[in-house]
This record gives structure tokens, sequence and C-alpha cells, in this order.
């Protein structure tokens, strides 16, 4: 136990192993904390998801939208226009699911609504709220959280208190008991570096957390894409997006980066010379 305490290789051990078990102990917890949301994922990919909501867990509400718009459009609660405007195929008929339902209202209460404009209008805040309800009671984190900025900050702290333990102990080097004390610098940035790359393996935060699910959602809606006819997949695509507005034309004589006074002075003044180009 002293040579843990007091001897050069002995403290290096000690830190390097608190790193270690603070690894082990952050693992233990992420497994037994995801136990149950595992299962919730195994029992949702067996079950499917439908376009909707897998588009929704996978990317916002416009992905939501568009997905839904594809879904009703084969279904024939939709026609979808050249430019991607959407107007109700058959009013009145209403699908089964109650997101739907509730998109083919906003959509009859929007005729020519593009899927752009959906997760901000009005008529369709009752849709998004469904979508909101589905991924709350889901109850699933699609991304990871803070494990790999918690394991760089446990190394920090382990490469701090090692420092701070050979100040109070007056240890000597690791394998080098004649160097300077000055040393234990170079060996606290070597252990740093170690202990830093061990917490870059752990997955970043905002990293998607459950790659069998996602693969699960990107099929759904693919297929969804797929039962509708190439025209529409174009059209619905066309409207996903808010076209960027036209530039607007340049003045003739104009230099690309000069400015209206630039204009003006150019216009009064003629190139007469009688100012001698001041």
């Amino acid at each position: 136990m002293d040579w843990l305490l007091t001897d050069g290789e002995g403290i290096l051990t000690f830190w390097v192993l608190v790193f270690g078990v603070c690894n082990v102990l952050r693992g233990v917890y992420c497994l037994v904390r995801d136990r149950r949301r595992r299962r919730r994922v195994r029992a949702m990919t067996a079950r499917g998801v439908d376009p909707v909501r897998a588009a929704y867990l996978t990317g916002d509400a416009r992905d939501a939208a568009e997905a839904a718009v594809l879904v009703l459009a084969a279904g024939g609660f939709l026609r979808v226009a050249d430019g991607g405007g959407l107007r109700l195929a058959s009013p009145g008929r209403m699908p089964r699911d109650p997101v739907l339902t509730s998109f083919v209202r906003g959509a009859g209460g929007a005729p020519g609504v593009k899927v752009y404009e959906i997760p901000d209008h009005p008529r369709f805040e009752e849709f998004r709220t469904f979508l909101r309800e589905r991924e709350r009671d889901a109850g699933l984190p699609m991304t990871t959280g803070l494990s790999r900025p918690l394991i760089a900050a446990f190394a920090a702290m382990s490469v701090f208190f090692m420092g701070l333990h050979v100040v109070v102990t007056e240890a000597p080097v690791p394998f080098d008991e004649d160097a300077r004390q000055a040393a234990w610098l170079l060996v606290c940035l070597i252990v740093w570096t170690a202990l830093w790359a061990v917490a870059a393996l752990w997955p970043g935060d905002g990293r998607r957390r459950w790659p069998s699910l996602d693969a699960h959602c990107r099929a759904q809606v693919e297929c969804a894409r797929a039962a509708v006819p190439e025209s529409t997949r174009r059209a619905v695509a066309t409207s996903k997006y808010r076209p960027r507005p036209a530039p607007e034309p340049r003045r003739a004589g104009s230099r690309p980066n000069g400015s209206w006074a630039d204009d003006i002075v150019g216009d009064s003044c003629g190139g007469c010379g009688g100012c001698g180009g001041e």
C-alpha cells in the first residue's frame, strides 16, 4: 500500500487505476440506465414504426410532414401539384390514424400549402402536437449524453490530483529516480494525453444513440417514398425547403462591390475631366 502512495511508479499506477474505475462505473451506469430503453427499441423495431413517426424520430417536423404527405398521397387522401402545393383529393374522407387525420384537417384549411410551411403553419398545430406527444410517449432520448465530456473531466482531475499527490509526497520520477522533480510535468502531460485518448473513445454529445432504430426508421420512410410515383416524389422534395429569393438585378455600369454612392458620384461626374479626376 505504501508503494501506491509514496513511490513514483505507485502514484502513477494509483491515479491511472482511479481513472479506469471511473470509466467502469460510467459504463455500468449507462448499461443499467438504458436496459429498459433497449427493450423498448427492440419492441418498436419488431412491431414496426409508422413512416411519420419514423421520420420525426430521425429528423424533425418537416421530415415528418414530408412522410405524412407521401403516405396520404399513396392512400389517395391528398393531391400534390407539380409545384408541391397540397390539396385534398376527396374532402370529407379521413384516414384512421389520428396523426394523419390531423394533417388532413390542416391541409383542408390551407389549400396549396407546401411542406416547408407546415412546421410553422397555424393550421397544423394539432399535427405538431401529436408528433411531440408520440415522441414523449416513446421516452427515448435519440442522442447520447455527456459521457465523453464527463470522462474527459475525470482525466483532467486524475492528472491534477496526481500532480498534487507528487507535490505533497515529493515522490521520485517514475522509471528514473535520479531525474529532477520538474520531470513530473512531462509525466503528467504524457498521462493526460493517454487518458484524453481514452475519453475520446466514448460517444460524443449529440451522437445518435440507437443505430438499429435509426436504420429501421429510415427504411420505413424509404418504403413510404417508394409507394408514390416519381413525379410526386419530385414535387414533395421540391416543396420541402423554402425557395431562395432571386438575387436583385445589378444596375448596369455599377461595380460588383460598389455602393449606391459610387454609382451616384459616377453618374453625376460624367468623366468630363474638369475636376481633374478628383
